[in-house]
């Protein structure tokens, strides 16, 4: 195994560290902003739109992300089947395109409820190329360079975190009605170059990646082998327990927001809040492009988890623990935050990958649809549990987390004190 060297000049480093990534990742990732910018000024200032604009409670936004999790806990299953029938370019593309675009185009008209409902459907049913989209950027690239891939990704997506004063400053202009309005627009006219782009550049694998009848993975009884094996593999049971307090986190994402502007948490402003995702950004971006990729092991990876997982939940702590009004805390927490960010999608992602390949990786399609699948099934009601707790008071939520992510570690780090023996 050879290092990568981050010698030279800039331009020759990144040709040397993307020679070793596939076609489409370099496709996938090369869109990649055109979706991650946007959105993720859109999922942070999305729970204020409903909670202010639409008028709903905490616990109604809870209903609302539970009634898109019930989508996504089927859909990644169905996405499998289509993949394996029509192939992956086409269910990726056919699903991601008219998802997104008529989504959004309701989010900018939306008015009440039944138009935020409508628009969750549509915006669940992209889960259907979860398992897809991941077997397209990691399958024609080797195992040691994927963290490369999903570094790349994480890096992505944090920049589009550290430009959200930028959604800041929108909604300080026009208002949160107007300026998330502007916001959802500009996401779909974004989003428009970069489903053009993957048309014409992606490419379907291989035929004999494609599922047949002689491969023991293909079809309904592959989710049932997938899961056998995931039974008998402790590294990826263990991997997919991440995945799932992964989702948890997400899942109860809305609510950080929400807490950042309550009076019963933080109590800052709308325009001001955005200093938190774009601190924790500074550090989730230092970390993707410097440490990430240089991670090759499976001792590196469990490692790296046990960190992100142990400074997440101190991150939470400070977090409950800053008083109304006090940025430099609330500032230092999302720093730490930062580190966690990084460890459940680069870190946790990478691993789950590699260690389905190193049992056999015709696995890869099926148990990547399974990880989806089960952690939208165990955090199916998280939403709607979690916005009643947020109701009773803003604090709760989060110290389950703190939790979470306390018990993640500590299974960590006794698979990793297992694999030593």
């Amino acid at each position: 195994m050879v290092p990568i060297t981050f010698s030279g000049e800039p331009n020759t480093m990144l040709r040397g560290v993307y020679r070793k990534v596939g076609k489409n990742a370099k496709v996938l990732i090369a869109t990649e902003p055109l979706w991650s910018i946007p959105m993720s000024w859109i999922f942070f200032y999305r729970p204020m739109f409903l909670s202010i604009v639409i008028g709903l409670s905490s616990t109604e936004i809870g209903l609302l992300i539970t009634v898109f999790n019930s989508f996504a806990s089927v859909m990644p299953v169905i996405g499998g089947y289509l993949a394996d029938r029509f192939g992956r370019k086409i269910v990726l593309m056919l699903f991601d395109s008219t998802c997104w675009l008529t989504s959004l185009t309701i989010w900018i008209f939306s008015r009440n409820i039944w138009h935020v409902v409508l628009a969750y459907i549509i915006e669940s049913c992209v889960s259907t190329i979860y398992s897809v989209w991941e077997c397209l950027l990691v399958e024609d690239t080797d195992n040691e360079f994927r963290s490369i891939i999903y570094g790349s990704l994480s890096a992505i997506w944090t920049i589009g975190s550290l430009m959200t004063p930028i959604a800041g400053h929108i909604i300080r202009l026009y208002g949160l009605d107007s300026g998330c309005r502007i916001l959802f627009l500009l996401a779909l006219s974004s989003l428009i170059p970069a489903f053009i782009v993957r048309q014409i550049y992606l490419q379907e694998p291989n035929p004999t990646w494609r599922f047949t009848r002689e491969n023991p993975f293909s079809g309904i009884k592959g989710y049932l082998r997938s899961l056998s094996m995931v039974r008998r593999n402790r590294a990826i049971l263990v991997a997919l327990i991440i995945i799932i307090v992964a989702g948890f986190y997400s899942s109860s994402y809305a609510y950080f927001s929400l807490y950042l502007i309550h009076e019963g948490g933080l109590g800052l402003s709308e325009s001001v809040a955005s200093l938190i995702p774009f601190a924790s950004s500074t550090i989730s971006l230092i970390l993707s492009v410097t440490v990430v990729p240089k991670l090759r092991s499976r001792n590196d990876y469990l490692k790296a988890l046990i960190l992100g997982h142990g400074l997440g939940a101190l991150a939470i702590l400070l977090l409950i623990n800053s008083p109304k009004g006090f940025l430099l805390l609330a500032l230092l927490s999302a720093a730490l935050l930062g580190f966690y960010s990084t460890a459940a999608f680069s870190v946790s992602r990478t691993f789950l990958v590699n260690q389905v390949d190193s049992v056999d990786n015709r696995a890869k399609a099926k148990t990547l649809s399974l990880s989806v699948t089960l952690s939208s099934l165990v955090n199916l009601l998280t939403p709607t549990v979690v916005g009643y707790l947020f109701s009773l008071s803003p604090k709760i939520p989060f110290t389950i987390i703190l939790i979470a992510f306390s018990a993640s570690a500590l299974l960590l780090s006794t698979l990793i004190l297992t694999l030593k023996r």
